[in-house]
C-alpha cells in the first residue's frame, strides 16, 4: 500500500474539516461578537438620546439620533448591518430602558 496515497486523503479531508467546520465557527463568534456590539451601542445611543433630547413628543428626534449614531459606529468598525435590524434593536433598547 502506497502511503502517499493515504496522505493525500488525510490532507484532503482535513481541508474539508476546516472549511466545512471550523471557518464558519470562526465567523459565527465573529458575527456573534459584532451584534453583542450592535446592542451595546443601540443602548448608549438611546440614553444618550434621552439625556440630549429632553421633553415630550421628540420621539422622532430621539429615533433618528440613534439611528445615525448606530449607523456611524457601524461603518466604523465595518459592520454590515440592514435598516430592518437597526429598527428592531433601537425598539429593543428602548424597552429596556423603560421598563427597568
Amino acid at each position: 500500500m502506497d502511503i502517499t496515497q493515504i496522505i493525500v486523503a488525510l490532507i484532503a479531508l482535513l481541508g474539508t474539516v476546516i472549511t466545512g467546520v471550523i471557518i464558519p465557527m470562526i465567523k459565527a463568534k465573529t458575527t456573534s461578537q459584532q451584534w453583542n456590539n450592535i446592542v451595546s451601542w443601540a443602548d448608549t445611543g438611546v440614553h444618550a438620546a434621552e439625556a440630549i433630547y429632553k421633553g415630550a413628543g421628540r420621539g422622532d428626534e430621539k429615533k433618528e439620533y440613534v439611528i445615525n449614531f448606530l449607523k456611524t459606529k457601524c461603518e466604523e468598525k465595518n459592520v454590515k448591518i440592514d435598516f430592518e435590524d437597526i429598527e428592531n434593536i433601537l425598539e429593543s433598547s428602548w424597552f429596556k430602558m423603560t421598563n427597568k
